[in-house]
């Protein structure tokens, strides 16, 4: 049975804390049996994989993101996370140049976390703002290295380079708002093997939703309406989105935590 993959949910934030119960249950009857949480820093690294452990279908990505490469240069706590068997990711990890953080130290930081990915062939989660052309660079330094530029809101010519360089690309909450029209275009042109959704709970507002809100059960929304801007049924993308988590994730078929 094809069911959602939430590609990106922060259900290690603070703003989930005592009600994760029935966050996960309104998934579950959502049809969102599985959920990628990535971290931004040491501590919400530990929390997802303290979620982990505790509740099925969680699978999480640890990282350093580059909002906080100032405050966190020093990356020794990392290499022994990503060892950690439910890691399936190494993220958000990237670059931002709208960050206040050093661009310099954001892109040694990007850099020595794509080597940590290549070394252990675990692929990467990517947060991108006006720092594309840096990222990809630093990407074809590591040829090896697969991953999902997520949230993904760019230009139809990033979007070609991104794919070109065989990433996958997530649309979160944001692509079903009004003004979104990068998002959109995007959404209409990616190659069906490179799709994949997410929700970015609880940081990501939707249309008529506000961010704090939103959770991964809200997944369906960005499915129907990814999939009337495609012009494909939503029955239509579920199986191709399941395929593509588990090519990118390298889960094994047909199984749940």
């Amino acid at each position: 049975m094809h069911t959602l993959v939430d590609a990106h949910c922060h259900l290690n934030s603070p703003l989930f804390a005592g009600r994760l119960d029935a966050v996960l249950a309104r998934a579950h009857a959502a049809g969102v049996t599985r959920v990628v949480v990535p971290a931004w820093d040491e501590e919400s690294a530990h929390r997802a994989l303290a979620l982990a452990e505790a509740y099925p279908g969680i699978y999480p990505a640890v990282g350093l993101h580059p909002w906080f490469a100032d405050a966190v240069p020093n990356l020794d706590w990392l290499p022994a996370l990503l060892d950690h068997p439910a890691v399936i990711a190494v993220g958000e990890i990237g670059i931002d140049t709208s960050a206040a953080t050093d661009p310099a130290l954001q892109e040694e930081v990007y850099r020595a976390q794509l080597t940590l990915a290549a070394e252990r062939d675990l692929p990467i989660v990517l947060h991108a703002h006006r720092g594309w052309d840096r990222l990809l660079a630093g990407l074809y330094d590591f040829p090896t290295v697969r991953g999902v530029a997520h949230a993904f809101s760019a230009s139809r010519e990033v979007l070609d380079l991104c794919v070109r360089r065989g990433l996958y690309i997530s649309f979160a909450g944001m692509v079903t708002r009004r003004n979104s029209r990068r998002a959109h275009e995007a959404a209409q042109h990616v190659p069906l093997d490179r799709l994949l959704l997410e929700t970015d709970a609880p940081y990501m507002a939707m249309k008529d939703l506000p961010a704090e809100h939103s959770e991964p059960a809200c997944l369906t929304r960005v499915l129907d309406f990814v999939a009337a801007l495609r012009g494909e049924s939503a029955d239509h993308l579920v199986p191709h989105l399941w395929h593509n988590a588990q090519t990118l994730f390298r889960w094994r078929s047909g199984t749940i935590r």
